[in-house]
């Protein structure tokens, strides 16, 4: 840290002109542009009471910002470029940081043997299904081994990680009754690890980051899809949810597959709870139909184990999400700088204890940001969701009368909370509508088509007002700070208070 701290003072000094006195002889002059990418990599690195020292620095540097951030950004590393070919299991992370947050959460991988350090691939984050907590259990599973031809004729690395456990529970989770464990607080901080730690190993595109869930890892895929703009798309099967956000997926779109017959009857011995009956998977693509958001839904004639059939021939509804060079996946990429965006806090599929599920003692983490808008404060106050309501047996029943009893509902419901839309017009023009929202900031990159010299129009609830702002480094680093997302970098931030 100490030799980033010089670097910096040295090259602040250059650039005011100053001499540097009793200084050696300077064989090579660093550029200017060399001294800043030095000085963000020292920034990203220090501790908050060191990074005030490097930070008049940063915020000075306007030049070339998005080379800066290309240079830093991870493109893999040399010790994992020959680890390719072959599924490795059980492995942990390396990044210390990273390590100590997720101890004790294994992975499968695989890498297509194809792969180049020189050009970037995509991601894929599967989440394994269960139900209950079994830790270790998932480096059993056959979950790279079933893809390998996929896998080898694609540009996707696949990893299949364990659902969260330990250290990443909520306080109070009853462990043999935990149904959601890709859906705790921290499972989102965890996705967003896993994807940093696969771009410390391998080279890969941050807006080409997918995400796709079965069962309980379906459960978990309709949180994250409603909860975060990480993803360039969201694959769901065998899924279910309570609550929904389904208007903050507006830049996330999913592909659902859901078998008729997920839930059926047969004997006691012989049949298959309501926990993920396909009345959900259909109330969701209703929705999302409604909302002309885009999306796809299959339903094939399987049942919750067997989802694989369709007018009594095999079908597989993985393939049509991605079969190597072909699939729902290949052609979508996560957009920085969308036209419109929604953030909304809390949002996802779980807000309170639902007993009728599984028991899930927790509730719903922050998420003040989604792509270029952030919520900075908020005095809390109902924000509408889409709700069903389910009554009747919806766990394993001993009765075919129980199974049948079970029924679901369309209703809306509200969440304590805060919510934003913001859209850009054009012309430096953007447009707000908030619900208890007090102040909010805008994150801006000259991709939106913002111009930096002129004054930047912003309607709040049909209140005027203009702001000025300045692209620089630092911001750009503390946009990465602000969600530890290499895709989602923006150089220049202005605040908006609220007028209610």
């Amino acid at each position: 840290m100490r030799i980033s701290i010089a670097l910096f003072f040295i090259a602040t000094a250059l650039l005011r002109g100053e001499r540097l006195s009793a200084a050696p002889t300077v064989v090579h002059k660093p550029s200017i542009a060399d001294r800043a990418v030095e000085a963000a990599r020292a920034w990203l690195t220090a501790k908050a009471e060191e990074r005030a020292a490097l930070e008049p620095f940063l915020e000075e540097y306007d030049q070339e910002i998005g080379a800066v951030i290309q240079k830093i950004t991870p493109h893999g590393s040399p010790a994992f470029a020959k680890v390719v070919g072959r599924e490795v299991k059980a492995d942990t992370f390396t990044v210390p940081e990273l390590l100590a947050r997720n101890p004790d959460h294994p992975f499968n991988y695989y890498v297509p043997s194809h792969y180049d350090p020189a050009k970037p691939m995509g991601l894929i984050v599967w989440m394994h299904g269960g139900g209950t907590y079994k830790p270790g259990a998932n480096i059993g599973r056959r979950s790279v081994e079933g893809k390998l031809k996929e896998l080898e004729a694609g540009d996707y690395i696949l990893v299949a990680a364990e659902a969260c456990h330990g250290v990443n529970f909520p306080e109070g989770a009853v462990l043999d009754e935990m149904a959601g464990r890709w859906s705790v607080p921290a499972s989102e901080r965890y996705l967003s690890d896993l994807v940093n730690e696969f771009m410390f190993r391998y080279h890969i595109d941050p807006n080409r980051v997918v995400l796709e869930g079965y069962s309980m890892g379906g459960i978990g895929a309709w949180n994250h899809a409603m909860r975060t703009d990480r993803f360039a798309t969201v694959g769901i099967g065998g899924g279910s949810w309570t609550w929904g956000t389904f208007d903050t997926m507006l830049n996330t779109p999913v592909f659902i597959w859901h078998g008729k017959n997920d839930s059926y009857w047969n004997s006691p011995k012989d049949c298959r709870n309501r926990m993920t009956d396909v009345c959900h998977a259909r109330f969701a693509h209703e929705i999302l139909t409604e909302l002309g958001f885009n999306h796809v839904y299959l339903e094939t004639d399987g049942t919750h184990n067997h989802v694989n059939f369709r007018d009594g021939k095999w079908f597989s509804p993985t393939d049509e999400f991605y079969s190597g060079n072909a699939g729902w996946i290949v052609d979508k990429r996560r957009d920085p700088y969308p036209k419109k965006v929604i953030a909304m806090t809390p949002r996802g599929n779980y807000e309170v204890i639902d007993p009728k599920t599984s028991g899930d003692p927790f509730r719903q983490a922050e998420s003040l940001h989604d792509h270029w808008v952030s919520i900075e404060k908020y005095t809390a106050g109902p924000v509408p969701v889409d709700h069903l309501i389910k009554e009747g047996m919806i766990k394993k029943a001993k009765t075919k009368e129980e199974w049948l009893n079970y029924s679901a509902k369309r209703s809306k419901s509200t969440f304590q909370g805060a919510r934003i839309e913001v859209e850009n017009l054009g012309g430096n023009h953007f447009a707000a509508k908030t619900m208890h929202v007090d102040s909010y900031s805008l994150w801006l990159h000259p991709k939106m088509g913002v111009d930096f010299n002129q004054p930047i129009k912003v309607t709040t609830n049909g209140v005027i007002a203009e702001y000025t702002c300045k692209p620089s480094l630092l911001t750009a680093l503390r946009s990465y700070d602000r969600r530890g997302d290499w895709g989602l970098i923006y150089s220049s931030v202005l605040t908006v208070s609220v007028t209610r």
